[in-house]
């Protein structure tokens, strides 16, 4: 008697074990189809439920906790790292213009400070040039009035 009595018990608590577990599973994939009798079964088919839902949940969990910190991040700090980036951006291009402006300087400088020089320069060169145009002329009319006298000679 005290057997049948336990085993009363014991499929009165996995009836409603089992109708509970059967829900779960049920509520977690309904393409797996354990049968009633298979109680183990079902009970790792819900336990595998329900740790499915949990770690998802503790995923959704993160990432709106990280979703939060990231808003309040840009929210607060994260202003002032970009206005910090900003206002060092401006800084640079500020630098960057002034450096221009004195790079430019500094060439109109050296084009003024060279120009007399260059100026000397090609004017050397221009009587250097128009000397050795004379000289060709010189021996070229040479040449010419030789071989003219020359050639009279010969003839």
């Amino acid at each position: 008697m005290k057997f049948h009595k336990y085993l009363l018990a014991l499929s009165l608590a996995g009836a409603t074990i089992g109708g509970s577990v059967g829900a779960m599973a049920s509520e977690c994939d309904n393409g797996q189809d354990t049968p009633k009798w298979d109680l183990l079964g079902r009970a790792a088919q819900a336990g595998n439920c329900a740790d499915s839902r949990l770690r998802d949940r503790q995923q959704n969990l993160r990432q709106d906790y990280d979703d939060k910190v990231n808003s309040l991040h840009d929210n607060t700090v994260g202003r002032w790292d970009n206005a910090r980036d900003a206002e060092k951006q401006k800084l640079e291009d500020a630098r960057s213009r002034v450096d221009d402006k004195i790079q430019n300087g500094r060439d109109r400088l050296d084009a003024i400070r060279n120009a007399p020089k260059n100026r000397l320069d090609s004017l050397r060169n221009a009587g250097s040039a128009e000397r050795q145009r004379w000289d060709d002329l010189k021996s070229q009319t040479s040449s010419n009035l030789n071989n003219f006298l020359d050639g009279g000679n010969n003839q």
